[in-house]
């Protein structure tokens, strides 16, 4: 599942392309994805690109919102319109903007099997696929999307809370810090990978109770969340085997060859101290740390 770097990724590249088009309109290839009235969204501007946590909001004209869950294998292709030739039309490659899980649909024909909602712009197409169904589309009113029940049960961002909110959020918990961290009604937008990372910098175990953190520990590990996820966002996220991503120009986003410790069981600890590291289950997620210096 693409993280908050990931989707972030996604955020900045659509909104140097969406704003001041016009949807002109929304086809639904399958109802299970689309949630809402198309209505709403036809005929107006876009205004706008945000993200809440992992969800990216297309803002429009008359306070109306399109919200985009990606979940497991949820991706955006952006077409850019076609163009003229004086013997044929063809669809642009320059300018073809793509996010999320990576499949042959980002350089392939669309819309394909795997498409599930396609946006028609007065300049371009966006479509939505969803191999495995779990990700969705909703069209509504700008103040009922941000007043979803799971929207507001999100924890804040890493970014909009100091280091003592963070400790105060996570030292009442008596379960398994990297628990606590991708708990997202605790702390929104972190996912296994930046949470597995920012307990190696942090020389935190993961199975530490998150009571139990002592002295400086909260203060560094608050630190070395924001550390990975803001260089999650300069390398346009992470292409790796269970949490995959394509950054907008079509090319594997690079913070996988900064892996602290994620997808790494096996190898030497980064730190040389002579650690291996080690990989478990912990809350159903595959889990990585040293054993040496995460103690």
């Amino acid at each position: 599942m693409p993280e908050l770097p990931e989707i972030e990724t996604v955020r900045l590249q659509l909104a140097k392309v969406l704003p001041g088009k016009k949807i002109r309109k929304i086809e639904i290839l399958k109802l299970k994805s689309f949630q809402g009235k198309k209505e709403l969204a036809e005929g107006k501007e876009v205004i706008g690109v945000k993200r809440m946590a992992k969800v990216l909001l297309i803002d429009l004209a008359g306070d109306i919102d399109i919200a985009i869950h990606f979940k497991m294998t949820g991706q955006l292709v952006f077409e850019p319109a076609v163009q003229k030739s004086t013997k044929y039309e063809v669809p642009s490659a320059k300018g073809r903007i793509v996010g999320g899980h990576p499949t042959k649909d980002f350089t392939g024909e669309l819309p394909s099997k795997h498409t599930r909602v396609i946006f028609r712009l007065d300049s371009g197409t966006l479509y939505f696929n969803d191999q495995r169904l779990f990700g969705w589309v909703m069209v509504n009113s700008e103040f009922k999307i941000q007043n979803l029940k799971f929207l507001q049960n999100l924890g804040p961002e890493p970014f909009d809370i100091t280091g003592e909110e963070f400790e105060k959020l996570v030292s009442r918990s008596k379960r398994p810090i990297k628990l606590v961290l991708m708990d997202q009604t605790v702390i929104s937008g972190v996912g296994n990978i930046y949470a597995n990372d920012a307990l190696w910098e942090a020389k935190v175990n993961p199975r530490r109770l998150a009571n139990t953190l002592r002295g400086n520990q909260h203060k560094e590990l608050y630190k070395s969340v924001l550390g990975v996820l803001r260089e999650g966002i300069r390398y346009g996220g992470a292409t790796a085997a269970d949490a995959k991503y394509i950054n907008l120009h079509g090319l594997g986003g690079h913070y996988q060859e900064h892996f602290r410790t994620y997808d790494r069981e096996g190898e030497e600890c980064l730190r040389e101290d002579g650690g291996i590291i080690h990989k478990f289950s912990l809350g159903g997620r595959g889990t990585y740390f040293c054993p040496v210096c995460q103690r």
